[in-house]
């Protein structure tokens, strides 16, 4: 379904509400996957989707593809403390907090160039967030599916 068809707008009220309610079930998910800091899923999510993003993603991939894949085989795209800053308005300082934390955990790590990208570990760490992924994703599906 496009979201810009005419249905979609005359039931937007609908996929709002269904929109807020699946979302807000998956971000505290996401906090309790980072020990109850949603800052630092966030700095984490933003690195991810710089280590796996859509544009180098593999055309086809199932989730066990990407489960049991390596983020080794796929071109990153450049993300540093700054940009993560600048981009979520959270303050340098408590990037360059956050990112430790992520470098200790084994999850990113930083090249000499200062440029941060996601690990396998971090793959693996997140696992079950990933089927919650799944989840929200279906469930979105349908609530957008119900509305054409």
């Amino acid at each position: 379904m496009r979201m810009n068809d005419g249905n979609s707008d005359q039931k937007f009220g609908k996929i709002h509400a269904a929109h807020a309610g699946y979302l807000t079930r998956y971000l505290a998910e996401c906090r309790r996957a980072c020990d109850g800091d949603l800052d630092l899923f966030l700095v984490m999510a933003i690195i991810g989707e710089r280590t796996f993003s859509e544009r180098c993603a593999p055309e086809a991939m199932s989730i066990e593809a990407f489960v049991g894949g390596t983020v080794g085989r796929v071109e990153a795209l450049p993300i540093n403390l700054q940009s993560i800053s600048e981009f979520t308005g959270i303050p340098r300082e408590t990037v360059r907090r956050k990112l430790e934390i992520l470098i200790q955990k084994g999850w990113i790590r930083r090249d000499d160039r200062k440029y941060m990208t996601a690990t396998d570990k971090a793959n693996q760490a997140f696992l079950s967030l990933t089927k919650i992924t799944q989840k929200y994703l279906r469930d979105l599906a349908s609530a957008l599916n119900r509305s054409s």
